[in-house]
């Protein structure tokens, strides 16, 4: 029995105290042909840190040999050593029987450190060099795809299915054109993709995206359907029910909107989006429950800009002045034109025209062309008697609305 055989023995008997000793000893009395068939087997084991051992004392012997630094830069990437695998892989000439293995190798590493277009390149050449190779064009096709350059991908990925791989690695390659084809916005054939999926390769993920693709053509039945299905299987998949309540909202079934929103938020309550649904179900059935969820929203979430709009609006649509007030009062509203023209209105039916004028003025140029921001303007305008900016005001209104008698009857009276 050789000294490798004694490794693999010893390591299927469960006693690795013995084990580097005899790797030492295998590196005194084996062959070399014997001591690189042991590290691969460690390899091929998860011993690594042991099989480097034997690689490092073979490229002492073999100093160009590509499969050794081949296998060194491999356990390098696991170390997370970029650095030495590429200085392994550097060594590997063109003419090696490992130089294909080098570029895969080398593009995984460029990759992993965010350089796509070098990894991109080393893949290429792999294409141009191993036509026939098909790890090549899937590996630039993930390249593609993790880069989010879909008609790229799509392009590789479809190369495989026309040479009748389906599957590469454990990943369906239906699969990824299918998302592929939602990441470039072609909803509708990718929808036809996902439905060629059989009931292995439609896993969760892959409902999920078919219901969130039906929710984007608007076929919110078929999208409720399918997530529903999908939440009879795993009632924790979070990012369902903001799509599902969604699904619900847009075929005015607010009530069935409103369940799966606080379903979700018991599962996340830091998701805004799901407070806006469950807000504006809410309101129909129960206005005073609809805002205490926006209000428990904004105390919540990471950033709860959009739902202070959504309730200051509310506010304004309801004639609530006072409590948009409320709302925004302490807060910094400068960076939102929006809350400043709620706010500026809201000081103006409470009878702070001063503020009001002043708040108002200062979103103009966001909102010239808006009539509705305009009537309010003009109104305030008015109440505080400038006329220097009240012309100029009504000039605008009456550029987008030429047929308004009453404005241009108050522009008439302010020229005589």
């Amino acid at each position: 029995m050789s000294k490798a055989d004694e490794v693999i023995q010893t390591i299927d008997d469960g006693d690795f105290s013995q084990v580097d000793s005899l790797i030492q000893d295998s590196l005194l009395e084996d062959d070399d042909q014997t001591q690189f068939s042991l590290a691969e087997t460690l390899m091929s084991r998860g011993l690594s840190v042991q099989a480097k051992t034997i690689y490092d004392h073979l490229l002492t012997i073999y100093p160009t040999e590509g499969q050794i630094l081949s296998r060194l830069a491999e356990i390098a990437v696991s170390d997370g050593d970029s650095d030495q695998a590429l200085d392994y892989i550097s060594q590997i000439a063109p003419d090696s029987p490992a130089y294909a293995e080098n570029l895969l190798v080398s593009a995984d590493i460029y990759q992993s450190q965010g350089l796509y277009e070098v990894s991109e390149q080393k893949l290429l050449t792999g294409i141009r060099e191993y036509p026939d190779e098909e790890v090549f064009k899937f590996a630039l096709a993930e390249v593609y795809f993790d880069e989010n350059k879909f008609s790229k991908a799509l392009t590789y990925y479809d190369m495989l299915l026309d040479m009748g791989i389906k599957n590469y690695s454990g990943i369906s390659i239906v699969f990824r054109k299918a998302s592929s084809l939602a990441g470039d916005g072609q909803y509708e054939a990718a929808i036809s993709e996902y439905e060629k999926l059989n009931a292995l390769e439609l896993n969760e993920d892959a409902q999920f995206q078919l219901g969130f693709l039906y929710n984007q053509v608007k076929n919110y039945n078929k999208s409720i359907a399918i997530l529903e299905k999908l939440l009879e299987t795993n009632r924790d998949y979070p990012t369902a029910y903001p799509i599902l309540a969604e699904d619900y909202l847009n075929i005015k079934k607010n009530e069935d909107a409103f369940k799966y929103a606080q379903l979700g938020l018991n599962l996340n309550e830091l998701d805004d989006r799901l407070y806006q649904i469950a807000f504006d179900a809410g309101t129909a059935e129960d206005s005073a429950e609809a805002v205490k969820i926006l209000e428990t929203g904004i105390k919540k979430v990471e950033n709860p800009l959009p739902l202070i709009v959504k309730l200051s609006d509310y506010y304004i649509t309801k004639g609530q002045f006072k409590a948009n007030l409320d709302l925004l009062s302490g807060r910094d509203v400068n960076n939102n034109p929006k809350l400043t023209w709620n706010l500026a209105k809201s000081q103006f039916e409470t009878d702070d025209v001063n503020d009001a004028q002043e708040n108002i003025l200062l979103v103009l140029d966001d909102f010239k062309d808006n009539l509705d921001y305009l009537s309010d303007l003009i109104e305030i305008l008015r109440s505080t008697g400038n006329n220097d900016v009240l012309r100029p005001a009504l000039a605008l209104y009456l550029k987008q609305d030429p047929n308004n008698e009453a404005m241009q009857n108050l522009l008439d009276q302010m020229n005589d």
